[in-house]
Formats: structure tokens, C-alpha cells, sequence
């Protein structure tokens, strides 16, 4: 499938080589436009079959499906200026946070297709997390289309539009969470006396195999926990000192922190 991208930012970037790396497109159907060339140059570097498009509307004119991965401030007039060219639009998947569907909608013509799509960073290793929600005249050919090429890149979810600000806070943010988390590790296996590589690279396995054998077992994640937590043990005492830090709520406030910026980013 003929597929465009207009950004190379680090969200569109990481996206798209996912879907390269996973064979969900083939260079030579994949055209591009970034205003930053050395983007695209660095992308050819990688991939050399890749087309860069001279302008946004060239993009659009060469494709059956259009990912836009600009700022959320510039989707609206892109739409807009794709639009009134007259041409019939591909579909859009765009990528932009706290840009709905409606407003997408407002500025294209009429039929065009619009897809809004959440992935996360990891896309680039084929171990994202991309959420969807579908506008009013996509068909279900689209929808298939735009989960095949989602896919190439990890998990595809379908949600309602209206909990797209809790998959952004979940999801979209969650990779900076975890390597805070890792990081912090990391630092108290160092203040413990253990290298830096050491204690580094033993926090990323452990989060790594916790996450497989959560989904591998299908438990419950504090059953789990109990499994590892002996009574009067070390365990038990770390996780103390962390309800003593308010760890849970630390979490539960950074993602209700991630929706409330977001819904501000939507107002304005």
C-alpha cells in the first residue's frame, strides 16, 4: 500500500521505521515530506528505496494512506490546505494529540476519511502501543487498512475517541514513566555498589520479564506480587518504604496530570 508521511519528528520517525522494520510497507511505496531534509536524508540512509515528496500536497497526491506526525498546532491548517485543492484526500491517520476527529473533520472536505491514531515511541522496536479511534467516513476497508499498517509496529487498540486522553497518559507517556523508573533503579543499584552497566541492565531484564510473565501467567498483577513478597522479608520492606513515598499515588496523579494537560490542550 502506497503510503505517505509528512513529519520525521522523533513520534513520526519512530513510527515509521516500525512499519518498515516490520515489512508492514516496503520502501519503495513510502514517500515522505519533512521541512528539515536532513531528516529525510537520514531515513534514505536506512532505507534507500524511501521517496521524499517536494511538498505536502505532493505527498498526498502519490498515496493511499497519508500519516500526519506534525505538531498538534499545525494539523488543522494542513488539513485544511490539503483540502482545498479540490483533490480527493487519501486516507489520513493523523498522529497529533488533542486534535479530535470533529475538528479534524471541520477542515477537510467533504468524505475525506480521517483516521486519529496514538502510538508510543517503542513503535521503533515493533513493541509499541498504538490506540485508534475512526471518523465518520471511513469504511471498514480503511479501518483494516489503517490496522495493518499500525500493527507492523506492536499492539493496534480500538477506543472510543472520548478515552483517547487516558490511552495518551497511559500509553503515550508511559515510556518516559518507565525509564524514570529504570533509571531510579538503576541509581540505587549504583549508591548499593553495583556498576552502572550492572545495575542498569538488571533493572531493564527485570522489568522485562515481570511484563512477560504477567501476560504469559494472565494473573492478576498483585497476585503476582504476593508470590514474591515473603512475609517479613526484604520484599515486604521495600514495598513499605514505597507506600510510605506515596508510590501508588505518585502514578495514579502523574496520569490523571497527563489528562488534565491534554483536555487544556484541546480547549485551546
Amino acid at each position: 500500500m502506497k503510503t505517505g508521511i509528512i513529519g520525521l519528528g522523533k513520534m513520526g520517525g519512530a513510527l515509521l521505521r516500525g512499519m518498515l522494520k516490520a515489512g508492514a510497507v516496503s520502501p519503495e511505496e513510502v514517500w515522505v515530506y519533512d521541512h528539515h531534509h536532513e531528516n529525510v536524508q537520514a531515513l534514505q540512509q536506512e532505507y534507500p528505496g524511501v521517496h521524499e515528496a517536494a511538498t505536502e500536497a505532493d505527498a498526498a497526491d502519490a498515496v493511499e494512506a497519508l500519516i500526519l506526525a506534525v505538531k498538534p498546532h499545525g494539523v488543522l491548517s494542513l488539513i485544511s490546505s490539503l483540502s482545498e485543492r479540490g483533490e480527493e484526500l487519501p486516507l489520513l491517520i493523523s498522529i497529533a494529540a488533542a486534535i479530535s476527529l470533529d475538528d479534524m473533520e471541520a477542515c477537510a472536505s467533504d468524505g475525506t476519511r480521517i483516521v486519529r491514531a496514538m502510538p508510543n515511541t517503542p513503535c521503533m522496536v515493533l513493541a509499541g502501543v498504538i490506540a485508534y479511534s475512526t471518523g465518520a467516513a471511513v469504511t471498514d476497508e480503511d479501518e483494516e487498512a489503517a490496522r495493518r499498517l499500525l500493527s507492523g509496529c506492536g499492539s493496534v487498540y480500538k477506543v472510543e475517541e472520548a478515552r483517547m486522553n487516558a490511552v495518551s497518559a497511559i500509553s503515550g507517556s508511559g515510556p518516559a514513566y518507565m525509564f524514570t523508573v529504570l533509571d531510579a533503579l538503576s541509581d540505587a543499584g549504583v549508591a548499593m555498589g553495583l556498576p552502572r552497566k550492572t545495575a542498569l541492565e538488571m533493572a531493564v531484564e527485570t522489568m522485562r520479564g515481570s511484563a512477560l510473565m504477567l501476560e504469559q501467567t494472565g494473573k492478576h498483577p498483585m497476585a503476582l506480587r504476593d508470590e514474591v513478597t515473603s512475609p517479613g522479608g526484604t520484599t515486604i520492606a521495600a514495598l513499605n518504604a514505597l507506600d510510605e513515598c506515596g508510590f501508588r499515588n505518585a502514578w495514579i496523579q502523574a496520569v490523571k496530570s497527563a489528562v488534565r494537560r491534554a483536555e487544556e490542550m484541546e480547549e485551546h
